[in-house]
Order: structure tokens, then sequence, then C-alpha cells
């Protein structure tokens, strides 16, 4: 995480955003997509974490608390102050990639009172950010409770009081603290682990306009899905945070199409997980959560955010992703993942995104452009081994109008490091091209 001055609530400014105050009603989504409603949304730094002191200190009867990070005095306090009432206070807090260090001063304190803290399964990492109070309204961010973190942050968060979708946020918690790990559904909610179809098909409901933000780009399925919105025509814009972690991802991005801008970190930490959908107005469809577009945190951690179309969580995601949008810097994209020299085949068939390097258990993703659209082509996958890989997402595809496929798929856990070879086969010709298994 990075560092900022020690400020709870800042006011607003022309580059950041409020919560806004549109009735909270709801407008449509794509056919078949489960929505929550939500009562109000806060933007981060703008807005602070007042909200959040205010529901703790009203809660008469219980308090849940999953998180990955905390280190707040005022809240710890609060909580203290609540469980001193007699309000029966649990903290689940992360364990796993350094959390008992992160979390140490946090949990010796709130150990050391009437608090309920106990520490998350240490062989899952959990990144979910939400508060339960009496088991009646549920609030669900991307943010992490870190002082120091917040007047520089942004991030999101947003009040849910559907009985179902709060009831199922208590029956995940009671499970997680008692360490059994199931999970319950309910409306617009979406868990990790198995967060990436509902991500995916959000982004693959977009008809005219999709706007990102998130703090990591490293899941083939989410670039595959922006890549494909952008072929068939929507505007797509991603905003991060700069970072050489993803320089590869986006420039192959923005060369896909994608309208990619990045802040530096003096502007704003990009730390929210957001995407818009068809956003105009206050119309549209948001997801808002805490899973970052990675493998680990899509397909194993511990997540929770939600999809929805209330007016007012619509503009607020809607207006602050433009207008980091509008002070970014612009990644121009360039073909760094041409072929190289031992790739061979003919102008045809063009590799226009592939990852030279991948682990086992990763998702992987190759797209190619061919001279015409219907064309069809068969990927199949030469292992280190020797053996074909019988991955789901191989084989057989066509071309879309723009004439270009992309082809998705899983790295067995079990996989042998070493070379392995793609193989494209098309009506037109054919290309391959090696990658490592590390």
């Amino acid at each position: 995480m990075h560092a900022a001055s020690t400020i709870r609530v800042i006011v607003c400014s022309s580059l950041l955003v409020c919560s806004s105050v549109v009735p909270a009603v709801s407008s449509g989504a794509s056919v078949g997509q489960a929505t929550s409603p939500v009562v109000d949304v806060w933007t981060e730094p703008s807005s602070g974490y007042g909200f959040l002191d205010a529901a703790i200190d009203a809660a008469h009867h219980s308090i849940d608390m999953s998180m990955y990070e905390l280190s707040d005095a005022t809240i710890e306090h609060e909580l203290i102050a609540r469980a001193n009432a007699g309000v029966d206070v649990r903290v689940l807090l992360n364990a796993d990639y350094g959390g008992t260090t992160h979390n140490a001063a946090s949990y010796a304190l709130l150990h050391a009172s009437k608090v309920h803290v106990e520490w998350a399964p240490s062989n899952q990492i959990f990144h979910a950010k939400y508060v339960v109070i009496d088991a009646h309204v549920a609030y669900i961010g991307t943010g992490n409770l870190e002082t120091i973190d917040y007047s520089s942050t942004r991030d999101f968060w947003v009040e849910d009081v559907r009985n179902a979708d709060v009831g199922a946020v208590t029956d995940t918690f009671n499970s997680d603290f008692a360490h059994v790990g199931t999970t319950s559904h309910a409306g617009g909610l979406v868990w990790s682990p198995g967060s990436t179809t509902a991500l995916v098909d959000l982004i693959a409901s977009a008809k005219h306009t999709l706007l990102v933000e998130n703090e990591e780009m490293d899941s083939a399925s989410i670039e595959s899905a922006l890549r494909s919105a952008a072929d068939r025509g929507v505007a797509v814009k991603v905003v991060m945070t700069a970072s050489s972690s993803w320089t590869s991802a986006l420039d192959s991005l923005a060369a896909s199409g994608v309208h990619v801008r990045v802040l530096s970190s003096s502007q704003v930490y990009i730390h929210a997980k957001v995407i818009c959908v068809d956003c105009v107005a206050g119309a549209g469809t948001v997801f808002i959560g805490s899973e970052n577009f990675s493998t680990s945190s899509l397909s194993y951690n511990r997540e929770l955010g939600m999809i929805t179309t209330t007016p007012r969580a619509v503009l607020a995601v809607d207006t602050t992703v433009d207008r980091d949008y509008a002070v970014g810097e612009a990644v121009a994209g360039t073909q760094s993942n041409a072929p190289p020299t031992n790739a061979s085949g003919n102008s045809a068939v063009a590799i226009t995104s592939f990852q030279s390097s991948i682990g086992p258990g990763d998702e992987d993703s190759l797209s190619v452009h061919v001279s015409k659209s219907g064309e069809s082509c068969d990927l199949k996958i030469t292992l280190p081994s020797g053996y074909a890989s019988e991955s789901h997402g191989l084989g057989a595809a066509d071309a879309n109008a723009g004439g270009n496929i992309t082809w998705t798929w899983e790295i067995g856990p079990s996989t042998d490091p070493g070379t392995a070879r793609a193989t494209i086969s098309c009506t037109d010709g054919s290309v391959q091209r090696t990658f490592q298994i590390r």
C-alpha cells in the first residue's frame, strides 16, 4: 500500500466527487442480470469515513466486520466502545499474505477487549471489505480501513439494506468466522472465489460505453472481455495508477482499441474496483467491490462486491471515473506482442495478443487477426511434456465481424514447467508461438 497524510475527512475538490443525491431507485439492467438496490454511496477520498463511524456508533445488537487491512484507531475504539456497551462485535481479519504482521496491532488491541476478533484462515487471502450492522444493513466497499490511505486513495462504498442481501452476507460471515468457508448468494452480490463469470458477463453486456477502474490488470479473462468489447464497437475506457506491473497488459489493451489512461499516485491512487456499463445520466449498471482483476482475486481469494442499477451509485461511479480519465496520461499501445523470430506462418494470420510466460493454475489468453470475418481457426497447445492440452476453451472458433478471435483457457495446476507451443490453424494459413510455463 502507499502512504499519505492521516486525515479522516476532506472537502470535495474539482477532481474528486462526493456522494450524489440522486433518488435511490432502480433503472433497467441487462436481461437476466441480477442486481441489488443500494441506499447510499460514498466516493473516497472526498466523502471520508464518517458514515462508517456513525453506523458503528449507532449499532444496538451486533456488528460483523470482515477486513483485509485494519489500522484506524478511531474505528477500533468505536468497536471496543460498542462491545463494552453490550453489542456483539465480531471482527475477522486477513491472516494470509502478511496479514498476521500487518494487522497484528489491531488484532492485539481488539483481542484484549470484549470484541470477538478472529484471524481468517491462513491458507486464503481474505480481501473482502464489509461491515454488517444489527443484521439489518451491510456496508460493502473497495477500500481498506487504513487511516494513512484515506486522503489519497480512490475508493467507493455502498449501503445495502435489502433483507436477502444482508442475510446472505451475514450467513457467509458466520461461515468464514467459523472457518467453514461456505458462501451464500443473493441478488447482485458478487463473491469470490468464483467471480470471473459474473464480471466477464457484465463487461460482455455493454452495448455503447464501458468505464473501468481497478488497482490491478492481471486476468486473461477480464482483458479478453475488454478487448472483445472494443472489437464490437463499445467505447471502452480503463483508468489505473501507473505501474510497471501492468505495463504489458495495458499496452496490449490499448493496441486492441481500448482507451487506457494512467494517473500518478500523487494525483489519486486508484484502489477502486468498479465497472460502469452503458452509464448515462444515472442510468446504467455498475459493479463496486473488492475484486482486483487478477486470477488470485477472482478465483481464490475471499472477495465481495455488488452489481447495482441504483442511479445514485451509477452517477457517482460514472462521474468519478470519467473525471479521473480526463486527467490521466494516455497509453498509446504498441504491438509489443508481435511474433518473435521463432514464429512461423504467413501474414494472413497474425497473433495480436499473447502471454510469453505464465504459471500453473493461471488463465491464459491468445488473440489472432485473420483476413475475413467468419474464418474458422483451431488452437492447439502442446505442453512441455509433449502432450496436447485438453483444457476447456481451446479448439475451433470463428472470427468475429472484425476478423478477430480470442481463446481463453486455464493452465492446469499440475502442469510441468518448460516450453509449450501454441499452434493456430486457420482456413487461410497457420502460425505457431512458443511460451514458457514457469
